[in-house]
């Protein structure tokens, strides 16, 4: 970093802590911010609302990214828990976040099958569209000018299965609800980067293949009907000992994104290690090949128009009750930060593909 980056970084670093905080010790290694503003590279984190206030959390995200993503306050049960009545208390913290520390924010999501028990006991088709066309138009018109980029159409497809969600939009609307969610968001901000974020599309099963094949026949149909779609986002959430990236797979289908002219966005990567007891040979030292490859290969072969990271740190991460190995060592999701602070080889492995780019 040359000094007058440098310089005029430490006000925004100082800006988003409380006035009378001290900053925490530097790290020895500059954060990857600067390699990846000297890429002109977007790179985020997702960031929960505690994040802000916390000084040592606020610390490692201004040291590391130039976007962030709301992980909750931007989504339905979030925004609009009653019909109607819309709460942006806290995306708007986090949208001025990131408006004094001169970063981007990447909206997420506007629809998904998680949505408050009133949208899910809908059972009118008319009326569900006009409750889908106020959400999407209210939340977008809020932020047009602070948010950029907006996850449209949050996982449409089953978690483990190449099948289109049996969601309320869905079972009213028809598969045509992804592209009326498009259609409505760009009539809001028609400057917005529109994605179709998906789980498992850098991953190697034939089962992860169909879900690859089917989301290439969704982007197929909505760019031959003209629809505003931008890119396709790959999560990215690994499971060492359980996944393992199948670079071939992701080079074809990124590949076929970029002729159809459409881009790619890696939005949640992490890694978990639940199942390592599965993989006896892995280190913590491949967690840097995981995080690398997959940033790599979809740069390589697609229209690679950012990465975000689904955290920083483990040391604020939610404990991840969903999936705790037997003797109970790992209770959360593996950032580029451990739960000490410390950088992991994550980090590392982030570093040397955006250095490669």
């Amino acid at each position: 970093m040359n000094r007058r980056r440098f310089l005029a970084s430490v006000p925004l670093a100082l800006s988003c802590l409380h006035a009378g905080a001290v900053l925490a010790r530097v790290p020895a290694q500059p954060g990857l911010r600067a390699l990846a503003d000297s890429k002109s590279f977007r790179f985020g984190s997702a960031i929960d609302l505690q994040n802000i206030s916390d000084p040592a959390a606020c610390e490692l995200y201004v040291d590391n990214v130039n976007s962030i993503t709301p992980r909750n306050e931007l989504k339905w049960k979030a925004t609009e828990k009653s019909p109607g009545v819309f709460s942006f208390g806290g995306a708007d913290r986090m949208v001025a976040f990131a408006r004094k520390n001169n970063m981007r924010v990447y909206g997420h999501t506007l629809i998904w099958y998680r949505v408050p028990d009133w949208v899910s006991e809908i059972t009118d088709a008319r009326a569900l569209r006009t409750v889908m066309n106020r959400h999407i138009k209210q939340v977008v018109a809020r932020y047009k000018g602070s948010i950029d980029a907006w996850d449209v159409v949050n996982e449409p497809l089953e978690y483990d299965a190449p099948d289109l969600r049996n969601c309320v939009f869905r079972r009213l609307l028809g598969d045509d609800y992804i592209r009326m969610s498009f259609d409505m968001a760009h009539e809001t901000n028609p400057a917005a980067t529109l994605v179709l974020n998906e789980t498992h599309l850098e991953k190697k099963s034939a089962t992860f293949e169909q879900k690859r094949g089917h989301i290439l026949k969704i982007v197929e149909d909505l760019v031959a009907r003209q629809t505003p779609i931008n890119a396709v986002g790959l999560q990215a959430h690994f499971r060492p000992g359980l996944d393992r990236i199948d670079p071939e797979g992701m080079r074809r289908f990124c590949a076929a994104l970029k002729d159809m002219g459409i881009g790619v966005y890696i939005t949640e990567l992490d890694a978990s290690c639940h199942f390592l007891k599965h993989d006896q040979g892995f280190t913590p030292a491949a967690y840097a090949d995981i995080f690398r490859d997959v940033i790599t290969v979809a740069a390589e072969h697609g229209d690679l128009k950012g990465v975000t990271v689904w955290g920083m740190s483990e040391k604020y991460g939610e404990p991840d009750e969903t999936e705790t190995d037997a003797d109970g060592a790992c209770t959360k999701r593996i950032n580029l930060y451990d739960d000490n602070n410390a950088p992991r080889s994550s980090a590392d492995g982030v570093r040397q593909a955006i250095e490669a780019m």
